[in-house]
């Protein structure tokens, strides 16, 4: 097919280099190769682009490329795709320098080179390339400045420069003749930006991404020219003072301002916005109570770890929210009670507040709610029953709050999707009901603090999500935002989008491991596997079957009333970092089981009954604390000064390193095989090979076998008669 112009074999699973053979089709004008797992190319990128002279389109991207494709053969390296108009190569695994050659495609309108590993400078040279229209290097290990060329490229629309780890500082001069640009992506690097308060840039932008670039400024004027914005992503920028009243003005639809210094209150924004991002600012005064009015189109709403203040303003509950995050602020008053069954919500997050009141019904209205954060605040009552219509929660913290009753067992039944259920430093009053054990999907149970009473129940140590080898369709939790997807038109937030907004695994949740408060906001949850029943009245034994709870990393029952021994296979759960059953009054001796232990690094074991020897081995013979063991009177060994009388503590069992202890069992073994050898064969070889001797044996046998039976039959005979005469 020496004749073909346009070849499109995108999106399937080639799995080879590009073949030689490809020279043939010098006509080619468009190739599409992309979203395979090609990984080379024969002969080279260049003598590729050298063999055809027509082409305008190679979209490579979504391969496995590496960096010897860049490699050139030859001095020719201006005859190099001279017609080449569009080049993407994005999502591949090109290394080292951007190729000098690039300097050539003088016709390139589009290069896309994005989510590689580049490294070095970006050529000065590129500038010469004045047909660009779209240049995005994002996503690789680029450092060195932006050079000054690229400010000449006086057709270019779309600059993405942004994750690598370009420094210096951005300049006017950057953006000289750049009067058609519509995209600029600088975010993600080491820049500073530094122009005069009265600059009008030539251009108009419709996406202004500047993360982590330092402005050392208040709001930067020259924004206000920015008429056509849609989006404009300043976080991580240093900027301080007030917003200025003349962003209401304005008609982007999307900005994200988190991270800075900004202080003041809440200005007027843009009656189309949908997405707002505030958090991590020193904002105060309260939430405008109409801004439910004003903002109707708003979907995600972030004003958290700021200082404002005042009601949660019940007009919230008329906007069309996917995300609410008021988090750690100094919100007071109820919690509003308007919440409607059309809302589309996926993450409240009231937490750290001063909110009072009870737990409004209608959050059960929140069918499709993933994330549920309301702790820290002085919430009292009951749990709402209507709270069981929202069972797609993947977490519900409701810790530090003052609410009472029983914890709910429908929890079980209706949450089965749930990873994460804080309830600790409440005032809950029933028993540990067993329904939770239907909880399966399970990481992090923590019912610390309250006043449950009871045994703990044994099935506990039945649930999947704590177990290594669990059997748990990971898309199954997925399933909450899928419908959710058919539910809504989504017409800014697209399925990745949210999935991202969603990240349960990276949620701020606290946690009480090893002694210590963790904040688990930048750890990864997904890890961390924890069961926290610590501070209550339970009673009973510890359940043997928390043994099976292989995944548990954190396991605290400490200020029980607890009885009865550890459980003897407690060394089974390979993962335990911590272990806390102090305070109770466990007796017994403490499990040899615990020398297996390889990951604890954290256990407390005092203010028990515990007798006996401490056993040794592992990782608890580096536990050298005694406070660890205080107050059992009756326990002896190291750590302790008290050394158990006549006895060795137990330890793990060693290898037997002496070669001289070696070298007796194996003789032993080979003796008494010999032993047997000689003895089976001396008398069954003489037998097999010896025929007279073998006719002697089996007639010896014979005679006797005959001669017993007749004294049989003779004393059975004479029994019988004496029995007849009796």
């Amino acid at each position: 097919m020496t004749s073909i112009r346009h070849l499109d074999l995108s999106w399937n699973i080639l799995d080879s280099s590009v073949p030689r053979w490809f020279d043939n089709l010098r006509s080619l004008v468009h190739l599409n190769l992309e979203g395979n797992f090609l990984q080379s190319i024969e002969g080279g990128l260049s003598c590729f682009l050298r063999n055809k002279p027509f082409l305008e389109s190679l979209f490579l991207g979504s391969n496995e490329f590496h960096g010897e494709i860049f490699s050139v053969e030859g001095n020719s390296s201006s005859l190099i795709g001279k017609n080449l108009v569009r080049w993407k190569m994005d999502y591949n695994f090109l290394q080292g320098a951007l190729p000098d050659w690039l300097v050539h495609l003088k016709n390139l309108t589009i290069l896309d080179l994005s989510n590689n590993r580049l490294i070095g400078n970006i050529p000065e040279a590129l500038g010469r390339l004045q047909g660009l229209l779209s240049l995005d290097l994002s996503n690789n290990l680029l450092n060195g400045t932006i050079p000054h060329s690229l400010g000449q490229l006086q057709d270019l629309r779309h600059l993405d420069l942004s994750a690598n780890s370009l420094r210096g500082t951005i300049s006017k001069n950057h953006f000289s003749n750049l009067s058609k640009l519509s995209v600029l992506d600088i975010s993600n690097n080491y820049l500073a930006f530094k122009v005069d308060s009265d600059w009008i840039p030539p251009f108009n932008l419709q996406s202004i991404r500047m993360m982590s670039c330092e402005f050392r400024t208040e709001f930067p004027q020259w924004i206000k020219t920015q008429v056509q914005a849609k989006e404009i992503v300043l976080s991580s920028a240093s900027i301080t003072g007030a917003l200025p009243d003349w962003l209401g003005l304005m008609s982007f639809s999307s900005l994200n301002l988190s991270y800075n210094q900004i202080n003041g209150s809440l200005p007027k924004f843009p009656s189309n916005l949908k997405s707002l991002d505030l958090s991590r600012n020193l904002i105060s005064g309260p939430i405008p109570q109409d801004i439910g009015l004003v903002m109707p189109d708003l979907e995600v709403l972030y004003l958290n770890d700021n200082l404002l203040s005042g009601p949660i303003p019940t007009s919230l509950c008329k906007m069309i929210l996917l995300v609410l995050h008021l988090g750690r602020n100094e919100l007071v008053g109820k919690i509003p009670a308007c919440w409607k069954k059309e809302s589309p919500m996926l993450y409240l997050d009231l937490s750290s507040n001063k909110l009072s009141g009870i737990i409004p019904s209608s959050l059960g209205n929140l069918i499709f709610l993933n994330l549920l954060h309301l702790n820290n605040n002085s919430l009292h009552g009951e749990i709402p029953m209507t709270m069981n219509h929202c069972n797609n929660l993947l977490i519900l913290d409701l810790g530090e709050n003052k609410i009472s009753g029983t914890v709910p067992p429908w929890f079980g039944p209706s949450f089965r999707f749930i990873r994460i259920l804080r309830l600790r430093v409440n005032m809950f009053n029933s028993s540990i009901p067993s329904q939770l054990c239907l909880l399966s999907a399970l990481q992090i149970l923590d019912l610390a603090v309250n006043n449950l009473i009871g045994m703990i129940p044994n099935c506990l140590g039945y649930m999947k999500g704590m177990k290594l080898n669990k059997h748990i369709d990971e898309d199954d939790f997925d399933l909450a935002p899928a419908m959710l997807y058919d539910y809504i038109n989504l017409t800014n937030w697209d399925q990745e989008h949210l999935k991202q907004l969603l990240n349960w695994n990276q949620e701020h949740v606290e946690q009480v491991v090893k002694g210590i408060v963790l904040d688990y906001k930048t750890l990864d949850l997904q890890l961390m596997v924890n069961l926290d029943l610590s501070s209550n009245k339970l009673i009973g034994p510890i359940p043997k079957e928390f043994t099976l709870l292989s995944k548990l990393r954190g396991l605290n029952l400490s200020h029980n009333f607890l009885s009865g021994g550890i459980p003897t296979m407690i060394g089974d759960m390979k993962s335990l970092e911590s272990l806390d059953l102090s305070n109770n009054s466990l007796l017994g001796t403490i499990p040899q089981s615990f020398s297996t232990f390889t990951s604890l690094s954290k256990l407390n074991l005092s203010h028990n009954n515990f007798i006996g020897p401490i056993p040794k081995g592992n990782q608890i013979q580096t536990l050298v604390d005694p406070s660890i063991y205080a107050d059992n009177p009756l326990l002896c060994g190291d750590p302790l000064p008290k050394k158990c009388p006549g006895a060795k503590a137990p330890e793990a069992p060693k290898e037997d390193t002496n070669e001289e202890g070696k070298l007796e069992k194996v003789m032993f073994y080979i003796v008494i095989m010999l032993g047997f050898a000689i003895g089976f064969w001396g008398v069954i070889g003489v037998l097999v090979y010896k025929k007279n001797w073998r006719r002697i044996y089996f007639d010896y046998v014979d005679r006797k076998t005959d001669m017993v039976f007749v004294i049989v039959v003779v004393k059975v005979t004479n029994l019988r008669r004496r029995l007849r005469r009796a």
